[in-house]
């Protein structure tokens, strides 16, 4: 039997008037205007009004019995040799892809990108990415039906899950109107929308290694989409980007901190406290007379890489002050007059030699 005529649950024989009445009796059921407009109801109403569009017609049916969908096709209803043609290339054509649909694919690989703090891409940690997965729906645990919903076998496979294609090469497929179920919920399953699988989001588990770089791409296996026909998942992998840190930047294995300091301390010396990456605060000494650019360097306090622990390297810029009272600035005049200045008095010497 061929499968337009199992859509309608009618025989091939059946008459014009049978096939309009088992197509209206279906198609008042099935309506996805009866039915809140259901996808599920609107996929099976298709395939019912494609089935009635071709039966009612006397010339597509006579079509359709002799040589089955691939009469469909342009071309495939003519005489000869080229309308042969044309109807095994449509009939090759939908085997190849129904033997394509059955081989068992592996699932496309996905991409994420996480942000992770700098202290953390320093130090190493967990974090925890939120995926979407496919998975078996709680509420009807797969049976595609609300609960309390009555369950019918489906009558175009007859339960059987599967049914035998129409063309010059037969082939067995999931039944188009059951899904491959078998059954049919006279309501569907609301959370799922009758699929028996719905989407769920998981907290994903992410390590993140010590001293990671930037844009490095963790493979996380089998968290990419699903497989095909029994196929593995693939991947997901995901990209690391780095959060700013407000005063730490990372060069290599070291650790750099610039920090402002005021002229006064620069002259007499002072204590200076530094921010770590894990959460504490280093007190260094800033000896008297420093210079602006001045590196002070803490040995092993930056990242181990390749066995080898870097250093924090803590630059001074001194920061010059503004003075907007006079006086102020006078008294300032008077006494940096009696200071010493060795490089910007090199630097004179040095320049009028070379204009000498």
């Amino acid at each position: 039997m061929l499968l337009y005529y199992r859509l309608l649950g009618v025989s091939r024989d059946a008459p014009a008037q049978d096939i309009k009445k088992a197509y209206h009796r279906l198609a008042r059921r099935w309506h996805p205007d009866s039915n809140n407009g259901h996808p599920v109801f609107q996929h099976r109403f298709r395939l019912l009004a494609e089935a009635y569009e071709v039966l009612s017609d006397d010339e597509r049916r006579r079509a359709y019995d002799r040589h089955g969908t691939v009469a469909l096709v342009r071309g495939a209803d003519r005489p000869g040799v080229s309308g042969r043609i044309e109807r095994l290339a449509a009939s090759l054509s939908g085997f190849l892809d129904s033997k394509m649909k059955q081989v068992p694919k592996r699932g496309r690989d996905t991409r994420a990108t996480l942000e992770v703090p700098f202290e953390m891409a320093c130090l190493g940690g967990q974090l925890t990415l939120p995926i979407v997965q496919r998975q078996l729906c709680t509420d009807c645990r797969g049976s595609r039906a609300a609960t309390g919903s009555a369950l019918e076998a489906c009558h175009v496979c007859h339960g059987e899950r599967v049914v035998s294609q129409d063309g010059l090469l037969g082939v067995t497929t999931p039944c188009p109107f059951c899904g491959g179920s078998g059954v049919l919920a006279v309501e569907p399953c609301a959370g799922c929308a009758g699929d028996g699988e719905r989407d769920v989001t998981l907290s994903l588990p992410v390590e993140v290694p010590p001293a990671v770089d930037p844009g490095r791409r963790l493979v996380m296996r089998g968290y990419g989409e699903p497989g095909h026909a029994g196929g593995p998942p693939g991947d997901l992998f995901v990209e690391l980007r780095i959060r700013l840190h407000a005063v730490l930047t990372r060069e290599g294995a070291d650790l750099r901190c610039v920090v402002p300091i005021s002229l006064l301390d620069a002259m007499v010396g002072a204590e200076i406290r530094v921010p770590y990456i894990d959460g504490t605060h280093l007190t260094l000494r800033v000896p008297s007379g420093t210079q602006s650019g001045l590196a002070l360097r803490v040995r092993e306090r930056g990242l181990a890489v390749g066995g080898k622990r870097g250093d924090l390297l803590v630059e001074l810029q001194v920061e010059t002050p503004r003075l907007t009272d006079a006086r102020d600035q006078a008294a300032l005049v008077e006494l940096l007059s009696r200071a010493s200045h060795p490089r910007k008095q090199a630097f004179e010497a040095a320049t009028r030699r070379g204009t000498a």
